[in-house]
């Protein structure tokens, strides 16, 4: 009873905190975009021509995204793909098909995630030269490289942890192997600055996961991997974080720029299907706890991601209508000089009056 209530408590207290945060980034939004979009006005043409701009600049992402979804689609209409066949009786398989009619297992969410986590990194990798610090870069990287060696670990070890249904198989592990190379190349700055500090944390982190584990592949190593690669995502996601509130995008139409509204436009959206699926599909239960208390990391942890990278997106979106109000002020303020100017130009050539005729 008791541990059933401080779940309740565990969850409802991100859940607030996810929304409070939200609540407090909206009202700072409010306040700061006073230019923002006014639908029906030539506010809300301009602001749908900007969209328009942003998704032309964003194309070769944009493409990557319609390609994935298309190949989670067609898999999809296979049928069933990679089932449990074997792990479960047909009549759990059957439920859990019935449970999930669209996408046939849960699972399918984390392959989402994984495939979409790889166009994110790659954008980042080919859109920044370096000469730009980005919120995916260093700190970011090198955490979610540790968290994809992990998964790589746990992935090999144990099969308990492969993903079923059509997008299941090795298709996320493709994935995950696919998206290493691109995570060490944005975050070998901060391998090389402060590579003690990341031997810390990555040491820090494996005594938590060993203390915080699941039981679910009768694998410690795997089980433990499993937790140090999800808390490797939430440490990486405070710092995406902070980077958002310190760095500075670059100028309209850069290349860094146009790399970092399209990541802050989709880490949230893959981290909404891992916090669905934790909340929603990975019910917790006694006999698949190893040591600790997994179930209210993953859940918690994953629901902190998510109102990370909400919180990361909400202040890019702020920086970018509070420089649109500053253009706009520096754009009236130069047309007033100049008619100011001008009128003090056309009274200077006025002629003089004549002094009064005296008799």
């Amino acid at each position: 009873m008791i541990d059933s209530l401080a779940d309740g408590f565990g969850i409802g207290g991100a859940f607030i905190c996810v929304v409070v945060a939200m609540l407090v980034l909206r009202i700072e939004l409010q306040r700061r975009a006073v230019t923002g979009p006014n639908f029906g006005s030539r506010q809300g043409s301009g602001y749908a021509e900007g969209c328009q701009r942003i998704l032309r600049q964003c194309a070769p992402e944009a493409a990557g995204v319609v390609a994935c979804l298309t190949l989670a689609a067609a898999l999809r209409a296979r049928g069933d793909g990679m089932s449990t066949a074997g792990v479960v009786d047909d009549a759990a398989w059957a439920q859990i098909k019935a449970d999930w009619p669209l996408l046939i297992t849960a699972d399918t969410l984390l392959s989402l995630q994984a495939m979409l986590r790889f166009v994110v990194v790659v954008s980042a990798v080919l859109r920044c030269d370096g000469s730009r610090v980005v919120p995916l870069a260093d700190e970011v990287g090198a955490l979610w490289l540790g968290a994809g060696l992990a998964r790589l670990v746990y992935g090999f070890r144990a099969s308990a942890y492969l993903l079923d249904g059509p997008l299941g198989g090795n298709l996320p592990v493709a994935c995950e192997i696919s998206v290493i190379p691109p995570l060490f190349v944005v975050g070998r700055n901060s391998l090389w600055r402060a590579p003690f500090t990341v031997v810390a944390i990555m040491v820090a982190t494996a005594i938590f996961a060993g203390r915080n584990h699941l039981n679910l592949a009768n694998d410690i190593v795997a089980d433990s991997c499993f937790i140090a690669a999800h808390c490797m995502d939430f440490l990486a996601s405070i710092a995406y974080l902070l980077r958002t509130l310190l760095v500075d995008g670059g100028p309209r139409g850069s290349a860094a720029h146009i790399s970092m509204g399209f990541v802050h436009l989709l880490m949230p959206a893959q981290q909404s299907l891992s916090a669905y699926y934790f909340l929603r599909a990975f019910e917790a239960s006694p006999a698949l706890v190893g040591a600790g208390r997994p179930f209210d990391m993953l859940q918690i942890g994953n629901v902190a991601q998510l109102g990370a990278y909400l919180g990361a997106a909400s202040l890019y979106l702020a920086e970018c209508f509070d420089g649109q109000e500053y253009r706009t002020n520096n754009s009236e303020s130069s047309e007033e000089m100049s008619i100011g100017s001008n009128t003090m130009g056309r009274a200077s050539v006025l002629p003089e009056p004549e002094p009064p005729t005296t008799f």
